[in-house]
């Protein structure tokens, strides 16, 4: 999978950089250190809701806080976290181990692999599915002990070093859902970790801070306190940069689903209104309730596509996400080419305006139905969508000729 030709000039991700604002952020470690400094700078910056992970019970005086309880080496307690996630925007895996040895015992560095690799593969992996839905970000807190081995502490950069390269990998993988990576190279920071070690350390609460203005600003490596800093000047342009993009270029490329998109002189919740208004720019009959997180709706044109979504995301202001349960397309040789798609509407406040950028996830144009369908959602979100945002009203289903309307 190619990166983008912003990726390879600026060592930033190629699509939009995820804003920490209205955004549902999930913090492993959350209890203390840099992620409890993450959760409370995820707040400051208003974030709508943060789900605070620890093994053990926390609570918050923020109403926009949920404890989620899971240790990152039980498979079980993660999922059942998972499950009680709807929606994601960022995932920080903060959470790890760190102890001193010398690598005279092989334990130590299976210890530190269980959490500090394994733990958070299993994390993403679990929290995947909403990440997917949002075209989200996937936040690693590593270490520059990654890069350059401190070895009063071996175990724990020998699993850095492989949590990174996890990171390099996953960044070219999900590349083509959307999905950003990034990788945080911590220096020395004032936590439990190094309060022994007499040198000059960075708060929490700035590192976080230096967190989430890389994630906003698009960084792929964020070196986020002074150390570590040191590493930044000439990183996008290094050697090894440059080898990882040469090696992300050997993922196959997947087919790209059908997006368009639109910039309006109205403000996102006018947008975002307009958009719930099914009716209002989607023509034939509609069964249920289009507004409300959660619920199914059925659509039917005639006798030529009838379908059924569930609501999986409604941001106000930002996203609408739809899941197609079940679908049926009479012109097609599968009728059930729509069963398991995502429909999905970003709404971004612009200097020009307010942006919708609509993608059927899984319409590709390898799909008999891709002309047709296109062509149907062209008019639909092009045309029907933007005349009801616009004059208050959207076109009839008799100007649409496509055979998947």
């Amino acid at each position: 999978m190619s990166m983008s030709p912003a990726t390879q000039a600026t060592g930033k991700t190629g699509t939009r950089p995820t804003t920490i604002a209205n955004s549902a952020v999930l913090v492993t470690g959350a209890n203390r250190g840099i992620g409890q400094a993450l959760v409370e700078e995820a707040l400051a910056r208003g974030a709508r809701r943060v789900y605070a992970s620890a093994r053990q019970p926390l609570a918050h005086p923020d109403s926009r806080v949920t404890p989620l309880l899971f240790d990152l080496t039980d498979a079980a307690q993660i999922q059942a976290a998972a499950a009680r996630v709807e929606s994601l925007d960022v995932l920080v895996n903060n959470a790890g181990l760190a102890f001193y040895d010398d690598l005279s015992d092989p334990a130590a560095i299976e210890r530190h692999l269980a959490v500090n690799l394994f733990g958070g593969y299993a994390v993403t992996r679990a929290f995947l599915p909403p990440l997917t839905r949002s075209r989200g970000a996937i936040v690693n807190v590593l270490s520059a002990g990654a890069l350059a081995a401190i070895p009063l502490i071996p175990a724990y950069s020998i699993s850095k070093a492989a949590a990174f390269s996890l990171s390099q990998s996953l960044r070219a993988l999900l590349a083509g859902q959307g999905v950003r990576v990034h990788a945080v190279m911590t220096g020395p920071t004032d936590t439990d970790m190094s309060r022994g070690l007499d040198i000059p350390k960075a708060s929490p609460q700035a590192v976080a801070r230096a967190i989430f203005d890389g994630v906003e600003r698009g960084d792929e490596e964020i070196f986020p306190d002074p150390l570590s800093a040191a590493l930044a000047p000439g990183w996008n342009d290094g050697a090894v940069k440059a080898m990882e993009r040469q090696n992300a270029g050997l993922v196959p490329a997947g087919p790209a689903s059908f997006t368009t998109a639109f910039t309006v002189d109205r403000t996102p919740a006018e947008v975002f209104a307009a958009i719930n208004d099914v009716r209002g720019w989607w023509s034939g009959e509609i069964e249920g309730r289009t507004d409300q997180l959660g619920a199914q709706f059925t659509y039917r044109y005639q006798d030529v596509h009838r379908s059924r979504q569930a609501i999986t995301e409604l941001v106000p202001g930002r996203r609408v996400a739809w899941h197609v349960l079940d679908g049926y397309l009479s012109f097609t040789a599968d009728p059930a080419g729509w069963t398991g798609t995502d429909i999905t509407f970003d709404i971004t406040a612009t200097e020009a305006g307010t942006e919708v950028r609509f993608t059927h996830v899984g319409l590709v144009p390898e799909d008999e139905c891709f002309d047709s369908c296109s062509s149907a959602w062209g008019f639909y979100i092009g045309t029907s969508l933007r005349n009801l945002i616009t004059e208050g009203a959207g076109q009839p289903h008799e100007r649409v000729t496509s055979g998947g309307s």
